[in-house]
């Protein structure tokens, strides 16, 4: 018996959080529903972490049910007083899908554990979608439940896809987790938090910019702790960084730096993909960049979450959903602006040179394919020139909106 001290940890959070709804009266009587919710935790907490039940017994399936009636009532409490984010909702299941086709289903021992943990990642990627919907909660919604969700994660890359590393982020983002929703409803007698749209519109340019120096910093850490004799950009494709075993090293540091990088990276678009909705006019093509920005973040989740020596065929179709999404929402914004905001040339330049640098990459894979070029240092190059193109395509648009967005403040705070 391990963790023997989680069942005396929950039920603090359960009494305190019980004592703010009892004393809220009426108005939080709602809250009753996330209660329980966090109640059902200790059904999971006491067969998996305290009893520790192995994969293949049904002790395990009895700690995946408990948490999965733990986002039931979270999703019926979130459904009363959220709008879901259904964007947020298909990246998700699209990523998490490639993962689990690629590589959980074909290491579970049994097709009910598949069916069961399959169900379980649904509910918790409907819940996510919930607490970052539209509402005027808590925030601590948002970020408890989106650390469970990486809890989760980290428990299927570790215990069941086995990769090393990766224990001690569980049990800390976990307890994060249980403390954030407690928190969350602990603060039900609050008045309902105002509109935070204006603030989230000014945070996300420094989304791309701060996020993508990050990223950019994790790339290079990984080319230089490439194991061997160094990682050339120009003879080899960034994805060899990712993958989980090179030059005979099992998950080399660059696999972890370069998966980092790559979440990281998907979690800057997804922040600022919404914000570029204000460069485009008319309901069809706003829906279009949101979408188009949605599965350009789920590919390069599906990217990070399989790397191309796990399975080519997933890995590539991450790499497509990526492409194909950016691709969507460079287009909508060529096209007409409204005022516009960023001038035609600027606008249409980005566009062909972009669209050149696609046309002499497929001409290099082409040239390849047919035996007439080598594959580097032609095709590795062309592939660094496209993501820097679109990286810089990215930052040239943060730019504008943090300017746009320090004028409007201006022009109101002179009125």
């Amino acid at each position: 018996m391990t963790n023997m001290w989680l069942l005396g940890f929950t039920p603090l959070l359960l009494l305190a959080s019980a004592v703010a709804i009892i004393r809220a009266g009426q108005p939080c009587r709602s809250y009753w529903l996330a209660w329980c919710g966090l109640a059902a935790t200790m059904i999971g907490d006491y067969f998996l972490a305290v009893r520790g039940s192995p994969l293949d017994s049904d002790g395990f399936l009895y700690g995946v049910a408990g948490f999965s009636l733990a986002h039931l009532c979270w999703i019926a409490f979130l459904r009363r007083h959220a709008a879901w984010n259904p964007r947020l909702a298909f990246a998700l299941t699209f990523s998490f899908g490639v993962l689990f086709a690629a590589r959980v289903i074909p290491a579970l021992p049994s097709h009910r554990l598949a069916w069961a943990l399959s169900a379980y990642a649904l509910l918790s990627i409907l819940s996510v979608s919930f607490a970052c919907g539209v509402h005027r909660l808590s925030r601590a919604w948002r970020y408890g439940l989106c650390a469970l969700l990486f809890s989760d994660a980290m428990i299927v890359f570790g215990q069941i896809l086995r990769v090393p590393h990766l224990s001690k982020t569980v049990g800390v983002t976990y307890l994060a987790s249980l403390v954030l929703i407690a928190v969350a409803i602990l603060r039900c007698g609050r008045a309902p938090r105002p509109s935070e749209r204006l603030r989230q519109l000014r945070a996300a340019p420094r989304a791309v910019l701060w996020g993508g120096t990050v990223v950019m910093l994790l790339f290079l850490g990984a080319m230089a702790l490439y194991p061997g004799k160094g990682y050339n950009p120009c003879m080899r494709m960034l994805s060899v960084l990712g993958r989980t075993r090179l030059n005979s090293i099992d998950y080399p540091a660059c696999h972890y730096l370069f998966t980092a990088g790559l979440a990281l990276s998907a979690w800057a678009a997804a922040r600022f993909y919404p914000a570029l909705a204000c460069f485009v006019q008319g309901g069809r093509k706003k829906a279009g960049l949101l979408w188009g920005g949605a599965l350009n973040a789920a590919g390069l989740l599906a990217i990070a979450f399989v790397p191309e020596n796990v399975n080519g065929f997933y890995h590539n179709v991450g790499c497509f959903a990526a492409v194909g999404g950016g691709a969507l929402v460079l287009i909508l914004l060529t096209v007409n602006q409204p005022r516009p905001r960023v001038g035609a040339a600027a606008r249409w330049s980005w566009l062909v040179w972009c669209c050149v640098l696609v046309a002499v990459f497929e001409a290099f894979l082409l040239a390849h394919r047919f035996k007439l070029l080598p594959f580097a240092p032609y095709v590795p190059t062309c592939q660094k020139l496209l993501i820097l193109t679109f990286s810089a395509w990215l930052g040239f648009y943060a730019v504008v909106l943090r300017r746009l967005l320090r004028r409007a403040l201006i022009e109101y705070a002179e009125r």
